[in-house]
């Protein structure tokens, strides 16, 4: 494949070796993808600076015919959010869409929407005035939708019955008062009309919703018990994000 450069954003990094860095980019053209950047702890690396998660930028990258792993030439950097990095909640959040983004994708599979939904979470997480379980949340939904899995939300998944009383976390759905299983979780008209508007939403405007703290609870509480069970995954970054919410 030789040399090639791709735009994409490091979703994960970790070390790799002495003084090196493997880094999981989630890239425009190929999907996620790992490359090591060889030397990145060292004083004169060029490239140490840029190595960073959610670094977001142009990567050049050079892979060998014979050689699974790709190298890291170069970075030139778009952006840092470096004001997520200066909050732990924050950062701790990013951890966890990064992981839900990696568990629903894999690797070398492009999907130019999530990346611009994931794009959009940690730039409004960075620059905008919005609750961080407000941006999870949507997220959470947002991811679901695009990956295929998108709520039933018209009537109830099980009869057909339009009358709405839980979400069914396992059917992926509203569901009657007849038809509640064992996975359900209840929900109001209002987290109903949230749950509606964020599934159906145009992308660009899927934070432009008002919503109370209670609200966002019930709704976030749906989000991520429907991403774990869907995904037959825990997340331990969830544990923690939750965690450093309750320190504030």
């Amino acid at each position: 494949m030789g040399e090639f450069k791709t735009r994409g954003i490091i979703i994960k990094q970790s070390d790799y070796g002495e003084g090196h860095r493997m880094l999981t980019i989630f890239t425009e053209e190929y999907g996620i993808i790992k490359a090591v950047s060889y030397g990145v702890k060292r004083a004169k690396s060029r490239v140490a600076a840029s190595s960073q998660f959610l670094c977001y930028g142009d990567f050049t990258l050079y892979k060998a015919h014979n050689k699974d792993i790709m190298t890291v030439d170069g970075i030139d950097t778009i952006d840092g959010f470096y004001p997520v990095s200066e909050n732990i909640k924050k950062l701790s959040l990013c951890v966890y869409l990064s992981d839900i983004t990696y568990s629903l994708l894999g690797m070398n599979n492009p999907d130019i929407r999530i990346l611009h939904l994931f794009l959009n979470s940690i730039y409004a997480l960075a620059y905008r005035n919005e609750s961080t379980e407000k941006i999870k949340t949507v997220y959470e939904i947002k991811l679901m939708c695009a990956g295929g899995y998108a709520p039933e939300l018209n009537q109830c998944t099980s009869c057909g019955s339009f009358e709405i009383y839980a979400f069914d976390l396992l059917k992926g759905g509203v569901v009657c008062r007849s038809c509640g299983g064992k996975y359900i979780i209840k929900i109001n008209k209002g987290v109903y009309k949230a749950l509606s508007y964020v599934a159906s939403c145009d992308d660009r405007k899927m934070l432009s919703f008002n919503a109370d703290d209670e609200l966002l609870k019930t709704l976030g509480k749906l989000s991520e018990q429907f991403i774990s069970l869907q995904l037959d995954q825990n997340f331990p970054s969830l544990d923690y994000y939750k965690t450093m919410t309750e320190f504030g």
